[in-house]
């Protein structure tokens, strides 16, 4: 009989002692044995171990076999890497991994305990919705307009699911913190909104991934992209807060591509967040790229920018600093000279306005 199996069966054996303190003790000397040997004589490297997790996972395989010791830690690594590696990856819950001296082992449980013939359905399925939206996302002739495109097109198919939002339960929850959720359920937390955001813009060819953290003290998920060689951030979840219009919502583009000083204001990072980018470019703004970003205040560009808006009601204007936003919130409603625009002077009621200082953005209104 092997060494450790023997271990395994004198742990065995006291458990009808009662004895609870001397059984944690063998259990964990049990533990750190395999995996101090496992540490020892692994033929695996951590690179070799995440590109076998994150195929089999993609391939919806909820038991994998390393033919060889692999350490306990290495292949929880690989499981944790997948959130944001692999955003194809739907449908994890819990794992266990046990190890010997010849093999280790990764069982994962699934979302709603189901089978692998059935993830597999699931994920073909996703896979067409994905094929599908990338098609219909893709017809832009600019990175920001493909790019754009596929923020709206989240925000159309999708809607918050509050109820998953607001519940601890696993059940509840299902698929809402996945792409799956996304895509072929179409209602989804914030995760699950990041997580198609990544799916699809890579298969558009970006460089693109999900950082999770807390944005106003509460968990929270969000994105960022490469474009041109400089990284931006957007949050697709909080752009969901879109405005129902008579034609239907119109989304919200607050934070679409936006640079470290707009947008990580109140935000954290989670430690384990495999990469972080420097944003430090507004080039591919949403703002900068329609005629809404002022990077000083000026009485005559907000006149003009209310002219040009005020068919739609109202206009949003993003100031580049916090410097520009108070002068233009000083001079427009603090002193009045909101009224002197064009648009005012011609008849309108009231303006009701909107500040943002995170994001420097004044919204106003036109009644």
């Amino acid at each position: 009989m092997k060494k450790g199996l023997c271990l395994a069966l004198a742990a065995l054996m006291l458990s009808g002692c009662g004895l609870s303190e001397i059984r944690k003790t063998i259990s964990e000397k049990v533990d750190e044995k395999i995996e101090a040997h496992s540490i020892e004589k692994s033929e695996y490297t951590q690179e070799e171990v995440n590109k076998k997790v994150y195929k089999d996972l993609a391939e919806c395989k909820r038991k994998i076999v390393f033919d060889g010791v692999v350490s306990t830690e290495m292949v929880q690594n690989a499981v944790y890497g997948t959130r944001y590696a692999c955003p194809e990856v739907f449908w994890t819950g819990g794992f266990t991994v046990s190890t010997n001296y010849s093999t280790t082992t990764l069982e994962c449980d699934s979302v709603n305990d189901l089978d692998e013939e059935t993830l597999s359905d699931m994920k073909k399925e996703m896979d067409k919705a994905l094929d599908k939206l990338v098609k219909e996302v893709s017809v832009g002739a600019t990175d920001h307009e493909k790019l754009l495109a596929l923020h709206d097109k989240l925000i159309d198919i999708c809607r918050y699911d509050y109820d998953a939002a607001n519940s601890s339960d696993p059940d509840d929850i299902g698929f809402a913190g996945s792409s799956y959720g996304c895509l072929v359920e179409h209602k989804a937390i914030c995760e699950g909104y990041a997580q198609a955001f990544s799916l699809a813009a890579r298969k558009m060819g970006y460089e693109c991934g999900m950082v999770c953290g807390t944005a106003k003290n509460e968990k929270h998920a969000w994105n960022y992209v490469k474009i041109d060689g400089k990284y931006y951030w957007l949050d697709v979840t909080w752009d969901e807060n879109a405005t129902e219009t008579a034609t239907g919502y119109a989304p919200k583009h607050k934070f679409f591509l936006l640079d470290d000083s707009h947008l990580m204001k109140g935000r954290t990072v989670e430690e384990d967040v495999p990469f972080v980018p420097h944003c430090d470019s507004m080039d591919e703004n949403y703002y900068v790229k329609n005629g809404l970003f002022l990077e000083s205040y000026s009485f005559e560009k907000v006149n003009e920018i209310m002219n040009a808006h005020a068919d739609e009601g109202g206009a949003d204007m993003m100031f580049a600093d916090k410097e520009s936003y108070e002068a233009a919130l000083d001079d427009l409603m603090e002193q009045g000279n909101i009224w002197k625009t064009d648009v005012m002077q011609n008849g309108a009621e009231s303006a009701p306005y909107f500040p943002d200082p995170d994001l420097y953005i004044i919204t106003v209104g036109i009644e």
